[in-house]
């Protein structure tokens, strides 16, 4: 029974003897040490009650004190965080972000909240980001890596290495978003691995992207071209007009070479005026030819710069993987006296073959 039911019960039945007994007797003792002795017991349990009840307020006390310092932790961490982090709900729009992605975007981490997170992602990731958010809506496999550029309030943009994770909190599904400013990497990668005139892949990332096409043509059991290319005339141009034409003449055969290349292929500067060319899954020496001609035809178009209408030539030296050597070195080794053969020769393109000579002359 309810302690309050039983404390009225046994008030009740005090009443009760007093109401039953004559006016001028008093109520037997007996009946009375009973009644008092139940109202004691219930007055006991009454006060065990409370005791338990303010022993779990105290309990209750110290957990919201635990879970108030929890909290927080994991906003001071959560602000303190070297990187950028983002909640945003199912659509796009900002539910909480710490200091770093704030300082990132050079906006009051406040203002942030509520905010759709597409105003601060440059145009030209827009769309990636579309189709990512429309994978989460509907619980499909997430790109959990991947890289846009951001666009701060003030300044130029920031590259950021984005890592994502689905949570759920009370069975709504949000987007936990890690972002780490990766600007001052690209550029070092930029400055190891890419020319700094033409903007192409430069002789080291060359040099790291053969061995990797060879690999994958064992596979295919296919093959692949590896082609030098000088221009011819270039140094009269240089020598004539200055180097700073000779550079615009660069860039330009750079463009152009690119329009005439799949985009499987690479083209890099190896230095001077000399690129390379790589060009995996090549069905035939036929089809390197066909490159060649293209390129060729490419530049019969004169170049103008300042004014001036400038004509270069192209010779192209080839080696074949696997047919000419299993070694990355050796392979471009036997392209370049390929094309030193073109240019003795003037014969335009040359492919290796192992009755060339080992080394160059003059």
């Amino acid at each position: 029974m309810d302690l309050s039911l039983r404390i009225d019960a046994a008030w009740q039945r005090m009443l009760h003897l007093r109401q039953q007994t004559p006016e001028g007797i008093s109520v037997p003792s007996e009946l009375m040490d009973a009644a008092f002795q139940e109202l004691d017991v219930v007055l006991e349990e009454l006060r065990t009650a409370q005791e338990e009840l303010e022993s779990q307020s105290q309990d209750l006390i110290e957990l919201h004190h635990r879970v108030q310092q929890e909290r927080r932790r994991y906003q001071d961490l959560f602000d303190l965080a070297p990187d950028g982090y983002l909640v945003l709900d199912r659509q796009g729009l900002i539910q909480s972000a710490n200091q770093a992605i704030a300082d990132l975007l050079k906006v009051p981490q406040a203002a942030l909240v509520h905010k759709p997170m597409v105003l601060y992602i440059a145009p030209d990731d827009r769309p990636g980001f579309y189709q990512t958010f429309q994978q989460f809506n509907e619980l499909a496999a997430l790109p959990k890596n991947w890289q846009m550029h951001l666009v701060p309030r003030h300044g130029s943009p920031v590259v950021v290495a984005v890592t994502t994770t689905a949570i759920e909190t009370d069975g709504v599904v949000s987007w936990l978003w890690q972002l780490r400013d990766i600007t001052e990497q690209r550029r070092l990668h930029q400055r190891a691995f890419y020319d700094a005139l033409t903007g192409l892949p430069n002789r080291a990332l060359f040099d790291d992207r053969l061995p990797v096409a060879m690999a994958q043509t064992k596979r295919r059991h296919d093959q692949l071209a590896v082609v030098f290319l000088d221009l011819d005339k270039f140094k009269l141009i240089n020598d004539t007009l200055g180097h700073p034409i000779g550079d615009a003449v660069l860039r330009a055969v750079g463009e152009r070479l690119q329009g005439c290349l799949r985009s499987q292929d690479t083209i890099a500067r190896w230095g001077g005026d000399e690129f390379t060319l790589l060009l995996p899954a090549v069905e035939s020496a036929a089809a390197v030819v066909n490159t060649c001609d293209r390129i060729v035809a490419s530049l019969e178009h004169p170049i103008i710069v300042n004014g001036h209408s400038l004509q270069v030539g192209v010779s192209f030296g080839i080696a074949l993987f696997p047919q000419d050597s299993q070694d990355p070195a050796t392979l471009l080794r036997y392209a370049d006296l390929a094309l030193y053969q073109a240019k003795t020769q003037a014969c335009g393109y040359r492919f290796y073959h192992s009755d060339l000579a080992e080394g160059r002359k003059g």
